[in-house]
């Protein structure tokens, strides 16, 4: 088979495990307190709740959501011409090996920022000093609200270290500290520097939906900001579960013939 072909299917098989809907869940369990119309229904349109230091309350379980052609590549609006010439010829190196040393899909490593711009459920647990994030692989992101500042001396990590701030009714979170191991593409695996740095803007507008604008900055990388528009969807009744890649992180042999 072509090589391509095969990145192809390879591709169309992470995204439809990422992407997965809500509905395809088999746990349910009934959400309390959820506004609800006079047929059931979730009430999207609702108030936004709020905590009781009267910041909008982001807690809940999200399907997150963004356009299909991102789900793999957060990248996707990059030109060649915006991307490193040592980061090009690493993403092509990758590419012709099907993309087999993914960290995330066979190493079952944390994927850094993939991990918010794929599809799936997380889980926002919320306090007044700190929010959690929820991922199905077990992976979490903590983000501290306490007014401390990032580590001068942070040790990298997948999913870097974050903080966050109000802005108003929007949070805003910045997050350093990332390690270089993670890859911004599925298979095609666009490197990234440790100076990569995102800027997270969080709002909930109402009940049903949670606003996500993503700007992603690697001067070692590419030479321009990389920005995403996301919507996540609240997601009642359901429940996250354990999704750990043990079962489906085995490389096909046969694609490894080129």
């Amino acid at each position: 088979m072509h090589r391509f072909g095969m990145l192809a299917i390879l591709t169309l098989f992470a995204l439809a495990n990422d992407a997965a809907p809500a509905s395809a869940q088999w746990l349910k369990t009934p959400t309390a307190g959820i506004p609800r119309d006079a047929g059931g229904k979730l009430d999207v349109a609702a108030p936004v709740p709020r905590a009781a230091d009267g910041h909008p309350d982001l807690s809940g379980l999200w399907q997150l959501g963004i356009e299909i052609g991102y789900a793999a590549n957060i990248t996707a609006d990059l030109r060649r011409s915006d991307v490193q010439a040592w980061a090009e010829a690493l993403s092509r190196t990758r590419l012709e090996d099907f993309g087999k040393d993914d960290p995330e899909i066979t190493g079952c490593k944390p994927g850094g920022p993939r991990h918010i711009t794929r599809g799936g459920l997380s889980k926002i647990i919320q306090t007044p000093n700190l929010i959690v994030i929820l991922f199905e692989d077990l992976s979490y992101r903590q983000i501290f609200l306490d007014g401390r500042a990032h580590p001068q001396q942070a040790d990298p990590t997948w999913m870097g270290h974050s903080v966050g701030k109000w802005e108003g009714d929007t949070l805003v979170v910045d997050t350093t500290g990332f390690n270089d191991k993670s890859w911004l593409i599925f298979a095609m695996g666009l490197p990234h520097t440790e100076m990569l740095h995102m800027v997270e803007r969080f709002r909930r507008p109402d009940l049903g939906h949670l606003v996500v604008d993503l700007r992603l900055e690697d001067p070692g990388t590419f030479t321009k900001p990389l920005e995403r528009h996301m919507t996540w969807d609240l997601a009642p009744g359901e429940e996250i579960l354990e999704d750990i890649c043990t079962e489906n992180n085995k490389f096909p042999e046969y694609a490894s013939v080129k």
